[in-house]
């Protein structure tokens, strides 16, 4: 087997039930239903979610999902199909560019170990955008290094209008530190071109918005940007060691060959102003290092922020393999030697799993009964992973497809043997069944301190919520405008008490939508209305009827 036919193969991996299982809530939900709205509304300049302007991202990947949604309809695979594309996009620049500078082989190698990545996999399959931004920063990256600012600039600008100033933090933090330590020009990195090829990509849809929301420059700049990185208002804080263990694992096991070359970190500090060698290998750690420190120092911590970060793992192991492999191939390395004793270890763990699990959180029934033979099946592919590994380190010959086969093979199975774990999780992690009996209903829904996000994806439909604050829509735009929305007359808005005169007059049948777990509430509509379903984490009662009420 070569090495195009196993990336061909992770490729496909990667895709494997794409949409076999239901939008995760809250973050799958909402960016599907923005993208649905635009595509019902055909408004690719400003994005909504439940009627509302949503401007908590930018519009890239939504209009992506949109444009896919008008071909094949507002489906979970249209959803999350921008996702894998854009993965895809990546995998071949990261291909392309190795190619060039280090050969066929290490082209082919460094695209497999990104398509194997823990981290990659998750989010090549998730309705967000940092597969996006992860194909930007990369792009840029790449294009500083061989060259091409102008190039490097219209990629950032792209960035900047998937997530904001982040893809352009990214590759300067990565690419400053790096000239600064090998002598090279900093102002060559902002040349008048590029400058002017980032304004030409990004400027015109932030005016558009900034002419039918003049508040949005303060919010992006402000409340998105300095507020999210200074402050801890956006609830997403974690301990300053908080991506220590997670970087590791999102890039295994390609972390291992990686560092491989570790031990020879005085040489190329050393060499790092004239030897072109060292010059990569300190590139590569800038790109890992640099970013890493700013999400570290950043208030707001999520395990994807990283993601960015996961191309310079597999040029960094693509680059130590094909270089070491004669060495490699007629012995047990360091790192070989270390990825099957954490393959061997890891496998043995996942194997035993049933018995010494104790999940310190609630998991429904499905998602008790799918864990085991997840778990087993992944920890034998993981022994047979690092059995592959063994058996190619100790070959006479080197063996270089058979090897990379063996550390890809865990990621590549992941996708394959998790189908119905995914399908519990999404059962219990999104409103698709709820949606089904409300529509069975035929009758109007009314959120009660509650809004289910991947419910209206699945009615195909706003709904109206009454709350206090807009916080349940999972949009920090909407919530500091709550006040504005709610003067609205059209507004999805109602407040916070008034589904007890809907329940009381039901000019229309309605159900109604409350947390399972607000006790208050349930008590409440238990003495008004039919318990109609509980579905995850909602309970819907009703519909009421003119004479409903007890």
């Amino acid at each position: 087997m070569r090495l195009p036919a196993v990336l061909l193969a992770a490729a496909l991996a990667l895709a494997y039930n794409l949409g076999g299982y239901p939008l995760l809530e809250p973050d799958e939900g909402r960016n599907a239903e923005v993208a649905r709205e635009i595509a019902a509304t055909n408004d690719y300049v400003l994005p909504r979610l439940n009627g509302l302007p949503y401007l908590d991202k930018p519009v890239v990947y939504f209009g992506a999902a949109a444009a896919v949604m008008e071909v094949l309809g507002p489906t979970e695979t249209a959803a999350r199909l921008p996702a894998y594309l854009f993965t895809l996009a990546t995998i071949v620049v990261v291909v392309w560019f190795a190619r060039r500078r280090w050969g066929n082989d290490a082209g082919w190698l460094a695209g497999l170990a990104l398509a194997t990545m823990p981290l990659v996999l998750a989010y090549a399959r998730t309705t967000i955008m940092d597969s996006a931004l992860s194909f930007c920063t990369t792009l840029a990256i790449l294009a500083f290094w061989d060259g091409r600012p102008v190039l490097a600039w219209a990629a950032m600008g792209l960035g900047a209008i998937t997530k904001g100033p982040v893809a352009i933090l990214v590759p300067l933090v990565t690419l400053i530190p790096y000239a600064l330590l090998t002598g090279a020009k900093i102002r060559r990195l902002f040349p008048l071109a590029g400058l002017g090829i980032f304004v030409l990509v990004a400027l015109p849809w932030f005016i558009a918005v900034s002419h039918r929301v003049p508040d949005f420059p303060h919010y992006v700049f402000v409340r998105e940007t300095f507020e999210r990185v200074t402050t801890r208002s956006f609830h997403r804080t974690a301990p300053f060691w908080y991506y220590l263990p997670i970087v590791p694992v999102a890039a295994f096991p390609w972390t291992v060959p990686a560092l491989g070359r570790l031990k020879n970190w005085r040489f190329t500090w050393l060499a790092r102003r004239v030897n072109p060698q060292a010059q990569e290998s300190v590139l590569l750690a800038s790109w890992v290092l640099g970013p890493l420190l700013f999400f570290t120092l950043n208030q707001s911590k999520l395990p994807q922020y990283v993601l960015p970060l996961m191309p310079a793992f597999a040029l960094a192991a693509a680059r130590v393999l094909t270089r070491e492999a004669p060495e490699l191939g007629g012995g047990i390395g360091v790192a070989r030697r270390t990825y099957v004793a954490l393959a061997g270890v890891l496998g043995l763990a996942l194997v035993s799993l049933t018995i010494w699990l104790h999940p310190p959180f609630a998991l429904t029934p499905a998602e008790r009964a799918a864990i085991p033979p997840t778990a087993l099946a992944l920890g034998i592919v993981l022994l047979a992973s690092g059995a592959i590994v063994w058996h190619a380190g100790r070959a006479q010959r080197p063996r270089p497809a058979l090897l990379v086969l063996g550390y890809a093979l865990i990621v590549m199975a992941t996708p394959i043997v998790s189908r119905r774990l995914m399908a519990a999780v999404g059962e219990d992690r999104s409103s698709a069944r709820l949606a089904q009996v409300i529509q069975n209903s035929g009758a109007d829904v009314l959120g009660v301190g509650a809004f289910p996000t991947s419910l209206p994806f699945y009615l195909r439909r706003p709904i109206p919520v009454a709350t206090a604050t807009g916080r349940e829509l999972t949009s920090t735009y909407i919530a500091d405008h709550y006040d504005q929305f709610r003067a609205d007359s059209a507004s999805p808005l109602a407040p916070q008490d008034s589904w007890r005169e809907r329940a009381a007059r039901c000019p229309t049948p309605t159900v109604f939508v409350v947390r399972a777990g607000d006790k208050r509430l349930r008590a409440a509509f238990d003495s008004l209305l039919t318990l109609l379903a509980v579905e995850g984490h909602y309970a819907a009662y009703g519909p009421c009827a003119a004479s409903s009420a007890r």
